[in-house]
C-alpha cells in the first residue's frame, strides 16, 4: 500500500493551489473533495453554490473512503477535503485518521470569511470550517501522540517552494522544484466544483493573493459574528504551523 495524504483544508484557504502542486508532481492520484457530495447531495447539511455533482453517483462514507485507499493499493494519494464534510463520521473512524498522513491548511479567517462570503452570501457558520478543522486536528494529535503538520496560508503565499519543501520533507517525499510552476488552465478534479477555482485555473504558480472585498467582518455583522466563533479555533492550529527551512 502506498502513503495516503490528506490536505484537511477550510473553503479559501489556497488549497486547490497546494493541490495544483501535487498535480503537477505526477507521483500521485489526487482527489478533489471526494467527502464534499456527502455533505451536500446525500446527508443535505447545506446548500451546493456553484457545484455540479453527479446524482447518480452519490456514495456513502464507506464508499468514498474506501475509494480513497483503494488507489492507494496502485499509487500514492492526496485528497483535498474540508473536514466539516465529513466530521461526524471522521470523528468515530480511529483507524483511517491513523492510516493517512494528515496535514492542516489554515488561512487568516479574516480574509478567508470575507473570500468565502463573495462567493456564497449563504454560507452558514459551519461551513466557515474551522471549528471542524480544530476537531480533527486535536483528534489526530490525541491519536498519534505527535502534532499533526500545519500549513498557514499567509507563510505559503510569502514563501512558497520553502513552505513546500518542508512539507515534503517531513511527509516523506523528495521536493520536486518544478512543481511549483505550470500552465494555467483546468483539471478534471475540479470539474463538480469548477467556478469556485477560476483564479488557480488561471495561475501558473502560488503568488500573494492582495483581493479586496466589499464585505469583510468590519461591516458586515454576520460575518464578524463567525469571525469571532471561528478565531479560536485557527488561533489553536497557528501555533503548531510549520516553516520554511
Amino acid at each position: 500500500m502506498h502513503p495516503i495524504v490528506a490536505l484537511w483544508a477550510h473553503p479559501r484557504s489556497l488549497s486547490t493551489a497546494i493541490e495544483r502542486i501535487f498535480i503537477e508532481r505526477g507521483d500521485f492520484v489526487v482527489m478533489h473533495e471526494p467527502f464534499s457530495e456527502l455533505y451536500y447531495m446525500l446527508e443535505g447539511r447545506a446548500n451546493a453554490v456553484h457545484a455540479d455533482f453527479d446524482a447518480t453517483n452519490l456514495a456513502s462514507y464507506e464508499t468514498i473512503r474506501s475509494r480513497i485507499t483503494e488507489a492507494a493499493r496502485q499509487k500514492s494519494v492526496c485528497f483535498k477535503d474540508m473536514c466539516y464534510h465529513c466530521h461526524d463520521h471522521l470523528k468515530k473512524d480511529d483507524s483511517f485518521l491513523r492510516r493517512i498522513t494528515n496535514v492542516f491548511l489554515i488561512r487568516d479567517p479574516r480574509q478567508a470569511i470575507a473570500s468565502h462570503f463573495a462567493k456564497n452570501p449563504d454560507v452558514t457558520c459551519e461551513e466557515i470550517g474551522y471549528e471542524a478543522q480544530a476537531s480533527i486536528f486535536r483528534q489526530v494529535w490525541d491519536l498519534t501522540d505527535k502534532q499533526p503538520l500545519v500549513i498557514d496560508a499567509d507563510d505559503l503565499q510569502q514563501d512558497p517552494a520553502g513552505i513546500m519543501e518542508t512539507l515534503f520533507g517531513r511527509i516523506g517525499f523528495e521536493h520536486l522544484a518544478n512543481a511549483m510552476h505550470w500552465q494555467p488552465g483546468h483539471h478534471e478534479q475540479w470539474d463538480t466544483w469548477k467556478q469556485w477555482h477560476q483564479e488557480v485555473a488561471e495561475s501558473d504558480a502560488i503568488h500573494a493573493n492582495r483581493t479586496a472585498y466589499a464585505k469583510t467582518i468590519d461591516n458586515e455583522p454576520l460575518l464578524a459574528k463567525y469571525y469571532a466563533h471561528h478565531l479560536p479555533f485557527y488561533q489553536k492550529m497557528l501555533s503548531a504551523r510549520i516553516s520554511a527551512p
